[in-house]
């Protein structure tokens, strides 16, 4: 039961203390902030604010419980109880209890700080007079124009009673004609409550005005005075002539754990009556485990032309069965390319969402029928949502289930399931045209036993991806399309269709084999490319296709296949047809190779060929220093040695660095060669590969020769520097003493001295000259 005193909010300092209460919340952190000042300020303020705390807990407990019987009302469904309720609430502050049996109103008006008891859902019935004016609600708050504020409703049933109605009646303009209109209310809770064939609503939480056809009537101007905080929970409601449940101008608003089924409409098939709808200017609203049956629409988030739409709205698992549409999302009068683009449509959550059966009917006939559509909203996140069919005789031919479309953007479907629409014409569709969707993100689909087309993508759709997709198609396919896009520029990876007689149409070309159809294959930014084999990749290319087993990759090309696995390529080729002669570049992973058709250049000044000695000391040997080989070390050179190079910095290509891992790791045959067998890689096949040295220990810290002062790069082709004695000129051939260039008359190598970069210096005990060696 709830604490009636608690809700009432009666924690209300007096005027006179200078502390003026908005709202309960406001309340409670006055006596907070104080109780935290007292705390610091010592025990005779703590002692005098405990005394004052105790005058409040004593008022809580003279709160008034009224019966409304105990006011004149009958309670036989025939007597006027009107005048009885409202003696009983008075101003406000009173527990009014209301016993079972069927109240007679003309509508009743309760105000702020008062709660409203019935002795149960369907036991007690509040019920309009048959000669009330169509424009009365059941129950309304008392001033619209000041507001109300703690009101709480609960365990009964409002009957609007629209079956006494005489024939032509209409419901006039603005919030009206509902069972529970709650117009300018804070902080109140309905909940235990079932309204019964409203006039308008079942339950609306509102503005005293709607923006219709007034000087403010504007797409983003917001009426005041819309409610704040209001919860509905546990309720229920049918029948309703527009919507079961809305919500309109308001903050904060919550739906928790209700059920809305069959509202009535209009009777002419042309109602938009939903069994929840959020509806213009609402903001901040909650709507958590509801179930919506029989509507138009099941939920329904959305604003008309003439005003702002409904924004930070927030769906938990909700259910909806049997609805034309089961989820809407969207703003009317900006959905079409001369319409103007909503500037409040945005920022909506649909999480662990589920929509069956869908079904067109009665109330709105002009609806196919759909699980899921959005459209002229931006910054739409739906995740983990099933749309699942269970009747398969009902005809989906001419319905799409899920449909992006008509200025919906920046829409993210994230694990999205779509069960049994057989029937279906698509069973997700984002649609193309002037009013194209963009940037739209699917990632995590499966297509089980679904429509003709599986996923389609019209013309002009701007930067969609699509990723993770599973579709599996019973019986006969005949027609039936995996993926359909009318344009090529699609961004898709990890896809795999079964059942289809088409796997992919993209652009026009038609793919019988299943492309991206294995884990982690991708393609990005590219056009009229695919991938066939396994973590396989495409990226930035034209008719690129990577069709290697494993770890294929095409990246930045144009009509280049790439047919090997574990390489990455680039090519290019005029013409139209992809090749794999068309490559100019390949890096191969596995054998740790780099094949190239043109030029290799460094934009660097390196200016020498090298490789790494290991130096006969086993310390560094610096640099410019002449060096030839002893066994298979190197020393600095004497003047009868054979040159083997020059100890160098500027090398541009080196060779024996063993940059990741020890020399030895892979058994070598006697020419030095890879020795190799079979082995089973990371996705269980069985492959060639090195054959690993049993002595190779990875989980030993590895030093690169770089790292290590033994090992020397040695210039053994090009222009290098070298230490020379004062004896070198420009011109001069060379020979070593302790490893410096000094003048040879009679060279058994012909290294010539280019020119002197740095003279003899004695303090140094070496000049620099510049050498070409061969």
């Amino acid at each position: 039961m709830t604490n009636y005193t608690t809700f009432l909010g009666l924690y209300k300092p007096d005027k006179a203390e200078g502390v003026e209460v908005e709202s309960l919340a406001q309340n409670f952190e006055t006596i907070d902030s104080k109780i935290g000042a007292a705390l610091s300020n010592g025990t005779s303020t703590y002692e005098n604010l405990n005394e004052r705390l105790k005058t409040y807990e004593n008022r809580f407990e003279h709160v008034t419980e009224r019966n409304v019987m105990d006011f004149g009302a009958k309670g036989d469904g025939v007597t006027d109880d009107t005048q009885a309720f409202h003696d009983a609430m008075g101003d406000g502050g009173y527990v009014v209890t209301v016993p079972a049996g069927v109240f007679r109103t003309s509508g009743l008006f309760v105000p702020s700080n008062t709660m409203l008891i019935g002795a149960g859902k369907k036991r007690t019935v509040i019920k309009l007079l048959d000669e009330t004016p169509v424009g009365h609600s059941v129950l309304t708050n008392s001033d619209y124009t000041n507001g109300n504020e703690n009101i709480y409703i609960g365990h009964l049933t409002l009957d609007w009673n629209k079956d006494t109605r005489p024939g032509g009646w209409k419901i006039p303009k603005g919030p009206t004609s509902s069972c529970l209109l709650f117009a300018n209310v804070d902080y109140s809770f309905v909940e235990h409550v079932f309204a019964k064939n409203g006039g308008l609503h079942g339950f609306d939480s509102t503005s005293p005005n709607y923006n219709r056809h007034g000087e403010m009537d504007d797409p983003t101007y917001y009426q005041p005075n819309g409610c704040n905080f209001v919860t509905f929970s546990h309720c229920e409601a049918t029948g309703s002539g527009d919507d079961n449940f809305t919500c309109h101008f308001g903050f904060h608003t919550t739906f928790s754990h209700c059920v809305s089924y069959y509202p009535m409409g209009n009777g002419n098939g042309t109602s938009n009556s939903n069994c929840f709808e959020i509806d213009d200017g609402s903001q901040d609203v909650f709507v958590d485990s509801c179930v919506a049956i029989g509507g138009a629409r099941g939920f329904e988030i959305k604003a008309h032309d003439y005003a702002p739409a409904a924004k930070r709205v927030q769906l938990a698992n909700c259910r909806a069965y049997e609805n034309a549409i089961g989820f809407c999302i969207r703003h009317i009068g900006h959905h079409l390319s001369a319409e103007p683009t909503s500037k409040t449509a945005h920022d909506v959550q649909l999480v662990n969402c589920q929509a069956t059966n869908p079904k067109q009917n009665s109330i709105y006939k002009g609806v196919g029928a759909s699980a899921l559509v959005v459209s002229g909203y931006d910054s739409v996140n739906i995740v983990n949502f099933q749309a699942i069919c269970e009747d398969p005789s009902y005809d989906y031919s001419n319905d799409t289930i899920i449909m992006i479309y008509y200025k919906g953007r920046y829409v993210n479907l994230k694990n999205i399931t779509i069960r049994g629409f057989r029937s279906a014409a698509h069973d997700l569709y984002v649609l193309g045209g002037e009013n194209a969707v963009g940037k739209c993100m699917i990632d995590g689909v499966f297509l089980i036993d679904g429509g003709t087309t599986g996923l389609a993508f019209g013309g002009g759709v701007d930067n969609c991806t699509v990723s993770n997709v599973y579709g599996h198609r019973l019986g006969t396919s005949s027609g039936a399309v995996g993926l359909y896009s009318s344009g090529p520029d699609l961004n898709i990876s990890n896809i795999n269709f079964q059942g289809y007689e088409t796997t992919f149409n993209v652009g026009g070309k038609k793919t019988p084999y299943e492309l991206f159809k294995h884990k982690g294959s991708s393609v990005l930014a590219s056009k009229d490319s695919h991938v066939t084999g396994t973590n396989g990749f495409v990226v930035g290319s034209v008719r690129g296709q990577a069709t290697g087993d494993s770890q294929s990759g095409v990246i930045g090309s144009y009509n280049t296949i790439n047919p090997k696995a574990n390489s990455t390529v680039w090519g290019w080729a005029t013409g139209s047809t992809p090749s794999s002669a068309n490559r100019k570049i390949e890096l191969h992973a596995k054998e740790g190779t780099i094949k190239a058709t043109g030029k290799i250049t460094g934009s660097a000044t390196f200016s020498d060929y090298a490789e790494y000695f290991e130096s006969l000391s086993g310390e560094k040997i610096p640099t410019g220093t002449l060096v030839t080989l002893e066994g298979d070390k190197i020393r600095p050179a004497e003047k009868d040695d054979l040159m083997l190079g020059v100890i160098s910095e500027t090398a541009g290509v080196i060779l024996g660095e063993s940059s990741f891992h020890w020399s030895g790791r892979y058994v070598k045959n006697e020419f030095g060669g890879c020795v190799y067998e079979e082995q089973k890689d990371a996705n269980g096949q069985m492959v060639m590969a090195p054959k690993e040295n049993p002595d190779y220990r990875p989980e030993e810290d590895y030093a690169s020769r770089d790292e290590r002062d033994e090992w020397n790069i040695v210039g053994l082709i090009g222009q290098v520097y070298v230490r020379c004695d004062e004896t070198v000129k420009a011109g001069d051939f060379i020979h070593a003493h302790n490893g410096i260039a000094t003048k040879s008359d009679s060279p058994n190598q012909r290294w010539q001295v280019m020119k002197v970069i740095q003279e003899f210096d004695a303090d140094k005990g070496f000049g620099v000259a510049f050498v070409f060696i061969r």
